[in-house]
C-alpha cells in the first residue's frame, strides 16, 4: 500500500473512532441537560439506542452546536470514504495489520 493511502486510511480510521465518541458525548450532554426528565426515567443497567434526530433543534445552544459539528463531520467522512473508494474490507485489513 502506498503510504499516501494508508495516511488517509489512518486518518478515516481516526475519525470513525472520533465520530463515535462525539455521538456518546453529545447523548450524554443531551441527556443530563434538557433531556434530563427523559434520563431520569432511565434504571442502572438500562440499554436504549439513541437516534441523533432525538437531540437535533433543542433550545441547548451547546448541544445544538455538537450535532451541527457530528453532521459535518459525517459529511466530511462520507466525502473522504467516496473519494478514495474506502471499503469496510481495507478498513478491517489495516487493522489486522496494526494488531500483528
Amino acid at each position: 500500500m502506498k503510504p499516501y493511502r494508508e495516511k488517509i486510511l489512518m486518518t478515516y480510521k481516526f475519525l470513525l473512532e472520533t465520530h463515535e465518541e462525539l455521538q456518546t458525548r453529545t447523548i450524554n450532554v443531551g441527556m443530563t441537560g434538557v433531556m434530563a426528565d427523559v434520563n431520569s426515567v432511565f434504571k442502572e443497567g438500562d440499554t436504549y439506542n439513541f437516534d441523533m434526530d432525538q437531540f437535533r433543534d433543542t433550545s441547548d445552544t451547546n448541544l445544538n452546536k455538537l450535532v451541527g459539528f457530528f453532521d459535518e463531520l459525517e459529511t466530511v467522512m462520507n466525502s473522504l470514504a467516496n473519494l478514495n473508494d474506502i471499503t469496510e474490507e481495507e478498513l478491517e485489513e489495516m487493522e489486522d495489520t496494526i494488531n500483528d
